[in-house]
Formats: C-alpha cells, sequence, structure tokens
C-alpha cells in the first residue's frame, strides 16, 4: 500500500509525458504543413534546361569523377538531387512532349520522332506559367524539336534555327548548344523582371558550358539567389532501340531552389520527367490541371521527412517497330523492379536496390498487370507523311520513313538481333542523307538478307530505288513487301507510283485501283492518298473524266487536299486552255497556303502555265517554290535552268543545274543535267558529268539513260 501512489504517480507522469509528446509531434507537424502551404511561392526565374543524351551516372552527383561537369556539379550542390529520375522514351520529340506536357507518350499520343506533333489539346508548361503571367521563352539544339513539332506552343519566343550546312553536306539536324543559348540571350535581355520561364535544349556534350552562362547571367543580374532552375535530360544514354534500361531511361535530375533550400540533400524516392510540370506549377502556386498522372515533389523539396507517394513509371520506345517493323517495346518501373515487354517479357530489378529471393514471381504479375492497365484501350496510332522538304533532315537524325500499320513479326526477334537491326537502319538513313542511295540500299538488303519478313524495309528499298531511277528493280521491291503485305494499301501505292514511273500505264492504273479498294478499310488520310495515286495515273492516261472522279474522291476523304480544281488545273493544261488552268491551280494553291500543306507538282504546273502566259518573273517564283517543297523534283530545276537560259541568265541556269545533281544524284538526275548542259552549250561539262555518273552507278541498269 505504501508504495502504490508512487508508481501510480509514474504512470501517470509517462501518460503526461507521451500526451504532451504527441501533441508536440502534432503541433510540429501542422506548423510544418501551414509553413509549407504558406511559404511564398517561387516568382522566377524559373529555368528548365535538358540536356540531351546526357546519363546520370556521367555527373559527379550520381557518383563521376570530379572535373568533368564542374558547372552542372556547381549547380547539383546548390540544389536537391534525385538519384532515380527516369524519362518516358529514349527518343527525343516524345521525351521532351511529356517533359513539357506532363502527359506520357500514351496521352499525348506523340509516339516517335517522326510523323507524329504534339496536338493544341495538351496544355504545355509554358502555356500554363503563361497563363499565371510569367513571360515565357525557349529555344532547342534539336531539328526534331523546331516549331512544327508541337513544342513550341505556349512559349512567347521560341528559337530552334538550325545552321546552314556547308555546300553539299546533309543538312544539320543539330547546333551547337551555346549557339542556342545565344539565341535565347537576347530575348533575356528583354526581360526587365524576374517572372519569367525559360526553357533550354541542348546537346549533353555542351551542357555544363551552357549550365555556366545562364548561371553567371543570373549572377550579374542578381536573380541567381532567387531563381529556381531545374536541370535533366531529355533522355540518358544512346538507346539501343531494344532495351529499355536504366542507360536509356535514367536521367539527371537536379532542382536549385530559392535561397539555396535544402541544397546538398539526395532524394531516393524515384521519379519521372511528368512530375515537373505539377511541381513547378505548385511551386507557383498554380491551380492544378486535372487528369495528370504526374505528382507535384513540392513536399520532398519543402522538408527533408517529406514524402510522395510511390507511381508506377511508364517508358516505351516505337522506334524499331515504325521504321523498319520490328518489335514495339514498352516499361513499367516500380517497387525496385522494372518490368519490359518487348522483344519478350523480362523483369529485372532496379540496380541498387535489394529485393528478396522468393519476391520475382508475384512481382512478375503485378508488373504484368500494371503495364496491362495502363495500354488498355491506347491504340498505337499511324505516323503521319512528313513533308518533303524535311526527307533529307529527318533522314540526317536517323529516321526512315515505314509503313504506316503496325503487324506482329511472323517469327519474333529477340533484343540483340533487334538492337542490330536498329543501328543498320539508322546507318541506312543517313547514307539517305548524304545522298549516297546505293550505299543505302546496300545496307537495307542487307538487313532483309538477316530478315526476310520485314515488309517495310522491303518497301524502303523500293522507295529508294524508284528514286535512282531503277523502276523495274523498284517494282520487285514492291511485290515483296506485298506478298508480306497483302493488306496493306501503302505497299500498293507504291507499286502504282513505281509503275507510273516506269510509263506502264496499264499496270500503273491495276495497282491504283487495288489501293483504292484497300484503302476503303483505312483512315481518310490514307484513303485521300490512295485516291491522289489514282488520280495522277488516271491524268498520265489523259482520262479526264476518271482523273476528276478520282480527286472529287480524294478531296471528300480529306478536305483540306484541293485535287479537284489541282485536276481541273492539269486538264486544262494539257489542253492548252492556259488562263482556265491558272485559276485552278491558283484555286489550289490558295486552300494549300491557308492548310498550311503542299501538293506535289502544283507550283511546277503552275510555273508552266506562267510561262505559257509569258510572265516568265510569276514563273520563277513559282518553279523555285516547287523545288523548296519538293527537292527531289528533277522536272522543278529543269525547267527552273530553261527558264534562265531562255531570259540569258546564264549563270543562274548553271547553279540550278549544279544544285539538281546535288539533290538528285541518280542517274536520271545525272542525266537531265547532262542533256541541260548540252542545251545552254557547254558540252565538255555534259560529257565530264556523263562520266562522273558511269563511275558512279557502274553496272546500274538506269545508266541507259545517259546516253
Amino acid at each position: 500500500m505504501p508504495n502504490r501512489l508512487p508508481v501510480t504517480r509514474r504512470r501517470w507522469q509517462a501518460t503526461l509525458i507521451l500526451a504532451l509528446f504527441t501533441v508536440a509531434v502534432a503541433t510540429s507537424a501542422f506548423v510544418g504543413w501551414w509553413y509549407a502551404r504558406e511559404s511564398p511561392p517561387h516568382q522566377g526565374p524559373l529555368i528548365l534546361i535538358s540536356a540531351d543524351t546526357l546519363p546520370a551516372r556521367a555527373l559527379l552527383a550520381y557518383g563521376a569523377m570530379p572535373g568533368e561537369t564542374p558547372s552542372i556539379d556547381a549547380l547539383a550542390a546548390d540544389g536537391i538531387v534525385f538519384d532515380r529520375a527516369y524519362t518516358h522514351s529514349p527518343q527525343t520529340l516524345p521525351a521532351h512532349a511529356s517533359l513539357l506536357s506532363g502527359q506520357l507518350p500514351i496521352d499525348h499520343g506523340v509516339r516517335d520522332d517522326g510523323g507524329f506533333v504534339l496536338g493544341e489539346g495538351a496544355r504545355t508548361l509554358a502555356e500554363l506559367l503563361r497563363g499565371r503571367g510569367f513571360s515565357t521563352g525557349g529555344a532547342s539544339s534539336s531539328f526534331l524539336l523546331r516549331r512544327a513539332s508541337g513544342i513550341a506552343q505556349g512559349f512567347q519566343f521560341f528559337d530552334a534555327e538550325m545552321p546552314e550546312p556547308a555546300p553539299h553536306e546533309p543538312p544539320a539536324v543539330e547546333r551547337d548548344g551555346l549557339q542556342t543559348l545565344e539565341a535565347a540571350e537576347a530575348w533575356l535581355r528583354m526581360q526587365d523582371g524576374q517572372r519569367y520561364f525559360l526553357f533550354l535544349e541542348v546537346p549533353g556534350r555542351a551542357a555544363d558550358a551552357v549550365v555556366s552562362r545562364v548561371v553567371q547571367a543570373l549572377k550579374n543580374r542578381n536573380l541567381y539567389d532567387g531563381a529556381t532552375i531545374v536541370f535533366t535530360a531529355g533522355r540518358g544514354g544512346v538507346d539501343s532501340g531494344a532495351r529499355l534500361d536504366e542507360t536509356a531511361l535514367r536521367v539527371p535530375f537536379v532542382v536549385k531552389q530559392p535561397g539555396r533550400a535544402g541544397a546538398g540533400r539526395h532524394v531516393a524516392a524515384a521519379v519521372q520527367h511528368v512530375d515537373i510540370l505539377p511541381t513547378l506549377l505548385d511551386l507557383v502556386r498554380s491551380p492544378l490541371p486535372g487528369g495528370l498522372r504526374g505528382r507535384s515533389l513540392r513536399p520532398i523539396l519543402d522538408s527533408n521527412d517529406g514524402t510522395v507517394a510511390e507511381q508506377p513509371i511508364y517508358a516505351e520506345s516505337l522506334e524499331a517497330a515504325f521504321r523498319f517493323g520490328g518489335e514495339p517495346v514498352f516499361a513499367i518501373t516500380s517497387g525496385g523492379y522494372r518490368f519490359q515487354r518487348g522483344p519478350g517479357e523480362d523483369l529485372s530489378a532496379i540496380a541498387g536496390v535489394e529485393l528478396p529471393p522468393d519476391a520475382t514471381p508475384p512481382a512478375m504479375e503485378r508488373m504484368r498487370a500494371l503495364l496491362d492497365g495502363l495500354l488498355q484501350g491506347k491504340a498505337i496510332p499511324s505516323p503521319a507523311d512528313i513533308r518533303a522538304a524535311d526527307d533529307t533532315s529527318y533522314a540526317a537524325a536517323g529516321y526512315l520513313p515505314g509503313l504506316r500499320t503496325l503487324q506482329p513479326l511472323t517469327t519474333p526477334v529477340d533484343a540483340n538481333e533487334q538492337s542490330a537491326l536498329t543501328s543498320a537502319h539508322r546507318s541506312a538513313a543517313r547514307l539517305v542523307a548524304s545522298r549516297q542511295l546505293p550505299s543505302a540500299i546496300a545496307v537495307l538488303h542487307g538487313i532483309t538478307r538477316k530478315r526476310s519478313d520485314l515488309a517495310t524495309v522491303h518497301a524502303q528499298i523500293a522507295s529508294l530505288l524508284a528514286r535512282t531511277g531503277r523502276l523495274t528493280e523498284a517494282v520487285d521491291a514492291f511485290d515483296l513487301a506485298g506478298t508480306l503485305r497483302p493488306d496493306d494499301p501503302n505497299v500498293a501505292m507504291g507499286l502504282a507510283s513505281a509503275e507510273l514511273g516506269a510509263r506502264r500505264l496499264e499496270e500503273a492504273k491495276l495497282q491504283a485501283e487495288h489501293a483504292v479498294m484497300l484503302a476503303e478499310k483505312s483512315d481518310p488520310r490514307v484513303r485521300a492518298a490512295a485516291r491522289e495515286v489514282a488520280l495522277r495515273v488516271a491524268l498520265a492516261a489523259n482520262e479526264a473524266e476518271g482523273a476528276l472522279a478520282h480527286a472529287a474522291e480524294a478531296q471528300r476523304a480529306d478536305p483540306s487536299r484541293p485535287l479537284t480544281p489541282f485536276a481541273r488545273g492539269r486538264l486544262a493544261y494539257d489542253a492548252g486552255r492556259y488562263e482556265e488552268a491558272l485559276t485552278d491551280l491558283q484555286e489550289a494553291a490558295t486552300v494549300l497556303r491557308e492548310q498550311g500543306s503542299e501538293l506535289a507538282e502544283l507550283h511546277l504546273y503552275l510555273g508552266e502555265v506562267l510561262v505559257q502566259l509569258n510572265r516568265h518573273a510569276d514563273a520563277e517564283a513559282e518553279f523555285r517554290e516547287e523545288v523548296r517543297a519538293f527537292p527531289q523534283n528533277i522536272r522543278a530545276y529543269s525547267s527552273l535552268a530553261t527558264l534562265y537560259r531562255a531570259s540569258n541568265r546564264a549563270q543562274a541556269a548553271e547553279q540550278t543545274i549544279d544544285d539538281l545533281v546535288v539533290a538528285a544524284p541518280t542517274p536520271e538526275g545525272y542525266a537531265m543535267a547532262a542533256r541541260l548542259w548540252m542545251i545552254v552549250g557547254e558540252r565538255a561539262r555534259a560529257e565530264a558529268l556523263r562520266a562522273d555518273a558511269r563511275r558512279r552507278f557502274r553496272r546500274d541498269a538506269a545508266l541507259a539513260n545517259l546516253r
């Protein structure tokens, strides 16, 4: 009994202490939450720098040796480093579409570097910040991220102008990062306050120099301390096209906050590019749009103890599928695992994450279900045609367009094989950009010897053979593609065009009709394209009624293509009714100009009509427009050179002939150039060109055109 009171008192005291501790913790948490919510918004500047193909492991903050990137290392020391950050695509355009829209590729719809555009329905970070009163400027070092890609939405200033290539060199598809920064600096100098957002995309090799100059510029204006700077990479190492591994997907991610808040802290939680948009919006206290899959990372930035809910991280690469008919590759990363589908299925533990050995089987099922859930109902759209004027630039970036529809391979491909095929296909594309068409064809033939079931590659070979004038071989290659894809209207269209080029009009007509029939089950773009091929065959055969019927059907399928006035104008031109032809062709040109679209041979025939009407200056402008939009149109160069010759402009005529040989380094191009040299009285240059062609195209059947 004497000891009972002290024991009770001790219990009461312990309870009180525990209660007070609980209250203190709760109060501390509440105060921290209140402070976080009521802390002032970031006023700017906001800077987002994306370094292309810069893997995280290349930086000191991620374990690299010091000395290679001192400016980025200093920025990381002033900021918070996210140790496990991931991109959603190892391809430039899809990756940056996700970075700037806060959406996954399956949502924003940009699935490859070519044939896709970020649609106006995707609200970009620039648009959202502009709505909060920020000035917005951007600049990119990549041709793939020019304005036409849709990436520039919301930017008041955006620059992605590529430098002019050296004579006879492929077009530039990347510029130096400091050139990109210099383009943005003029805009920066016009910002008289701090409330602006700047986005820079630069090559990884120039990233440190760019960071150095950006930081120094901010310090010179006393803006560095208050600036929010996000440094990341659009993608990691150069991808293989077959593996979505740490090398391809893991990227650096550093956030330097005002006052260097949280400086030197490392965050182990896995984060992703789609987290950046909601994070920056949250930092400026902007409402977040609905439907975002990413999370604001502000709780982590505001507090050492802050956390965010774990979220699966999605990635994809459709390069192999779209470009040569390989396997699409998808991946999901969650809970220390990465599950990849295509080629085959694979589950791997993320490097540095320790997992119990018995965790793999249930993880495989869980990850498969996560990926299936994301992909459910997300059909892969067909890429659009790229503009003829951009063909060479895309080829220089490693891109050759393939067949529009994806079909599974008859025999599965493994990851190593797909990687080798991807590398070979990229090299073929770059040979096309260098105008080494026979070498490109040889590389593609090497691919088909290894995988004869790649219909897309057979079709690409056929298209290149047609460009070089080897039309009989082109027909054979299209036939091979048609055997593999008997229901593909694009193969039938290519075959009809090759037969038309060879002037085998009956065969061309049969293939065009077949293409029209196959296209009836396709989308409107394909239906219109098939009808356009049939229209051109009918025009070549002087079948006026059929031409007008195909034109009407094409325009019904795709009203943006003014093929009815084009067909009327062509028919009037062929009949010598030049004033009537001019009216119809100008109507078509007006519609295309309003649509921002182009139509092969429209400006060529406008020029020919204007020549007949003795309006030579206007004709010259039309011929030059045709050459600009369709640089492989040999007849346009010929008409322009002939016009210059008739106008006694010998130097301009000679330059046009030289340009023809550069644009069309084929037997047909050389043959036309040789004839033009003869017309302008330069027999010696014509003979020299023929001799050069015989050396270049030895054993080429198309050499007969050079006689």
